[in-house]
Parts: C-alpha cells; sequence; structure tokens
C-alpha cells in the first residue's frame, strides 16, 4: 500500500512511478471523460499560449462554452515533485492565468500540496488534485496490512484526488476514469 506523508496525511510520501507522457495522458484523459455535458469540449496537450509577459507551454489546455457561447479556457499544469507543491508555484499559475487571460487553472501533482498551497487554491479558484497510484485510496481494517489491495476491488492504477482547503481542513475526493464527476462540477462553476 502507498504510505500516507507523515506532514500531511493528505498527501502520498512518494510519487508514483510512470513516466511524464503516462502521467500527462492519464490527466487530458480524465479531462476528456469529465466534459461531456460541457458544449464544444476539447482538450489539447501540450498547449502554447501566450500574454503580455512571454509565451508559456501548458501541460493540458481545455476549451468550452456556456451559456450558448461564452468561450472559456482552463489551463492545466502537471507537476511531477518528490515533495507537496508549495504556495509559490500555485501563485504562479495564478499569473500565468491572468497573463494569458484564461478563466481557469488546475494542478496536477504527484506529491500533493501544502496546505499554504491548498488554500491559496482555494481562495482564487484554482483546483488542485494529487495524482496517485489507485492503492493510495485502498484501505483496510485487516490485521495483517495487505500489500496490494484484492483483485475484487477493481482498484484503478491511477487515481487523482481532488483537495480544496475548506473550514481549516482539507476535504478530498477522488477522481478515476469512472468518477469524474469532481472536476465536471469544478469546470461548470
Amino acid at each position: 500500500m502507498q504510505a500516507r506523508n507523515q506532514k500531511s496525511s493528505w498527501n502520498p510520501a512518494y510519487p508514483p512511478q510512470l513516466s511524464p507522457e503516462e502521467y500527462e495522458k492519464q490527466v487530458v484523459a480524465w479531462l476528456k471523460a469529465s466534459g461531456g455535458i460541457l458544449e464544444k469540449f476539447e482538450v489539447q496537450h501540450l498547449r502554447h499560449l501566450s500574454g503580455p509577459g512571454g509565451d508559456y507551454e501548458f501541460d493540458a489546455v481545455s476549451e468550452f462554452t456556456l451559456f450558448k457561447g461564452a468561450r472559456i479556457i482552463v489551463l492545466v499544469e502537471c507537476k511531477r515533485y518528490s515533495q507537496p507543491v508549495e504556495r509559490d508555484h500555485v501563485m504562479t499559475l495564478w499569473a500565468k492565468l491572468q497573463d494569458v487571460k484564461a478563466h481557469k487553472a488546475m494542478m496536477f501533482a504527484t506529491c500533493g500540496f501544502q496546505s499554504g498551497a491548498l488554500e491559496y487554491a482555494t481562495n482564487y479558484g484554482i483546483a488542485t488534485i494529487a495524482f496517485v497510484e489507485g492503492k493510495f485510496l485502498y484501505e483496510t481494517r485487516a490485521a495483517v496490512p495487505t500489500p496490494e489491495p484484492p483483485a475484487w476491488a477493481k482498484v484503478p492504477k491511477f487515481a487523482g484526488i481532488f483537495m480544496r482547503h475548506e473550514n481549516g481542513s482539507v476535504s478530498c475526493t477522488s477522481i478515476d476514469m469512472e468518477h469524474t464527476d469532481v472536476i465536471s462540477e469544478w469546470l461548470n462553476s
């Protein structure tokens, strides 16, 4: 079972083992699965956008329309760190969002987020999702911990944990290919 970070139990202790391409493609797949109810929804992997501050490459950019024509642009960053993301990285994403005149931003991270980063992201409407091995979500009350979830548990290879800082604590909602509702709700808000 994947260990939890001792300083922030909502985060994994170490990142999942996967290539950058596999990571970004999984994130894009979750985004595509979540956009079903949105009008003219599309996701592009590795897209450049420019603003007065320069040219930026984003791991993904999603676009859709609301209210029969209002175009919404969502920036997506995928961070592969060995420690939880700090507030400065979320602030940088917010600055890029402002510079390219996008509307929303999401940050995925392989080791989760520090509480200050979550608080900042929640205050500015940035979605924060920890990218974990699916077994991170599996818990049991067995007398002897099992190293791997049993096959009947149908644990996905990878999962996301949508995190928000609310009332002084961290709330978490899991994401996998069959459960992307929290992303859909966030995109539609």
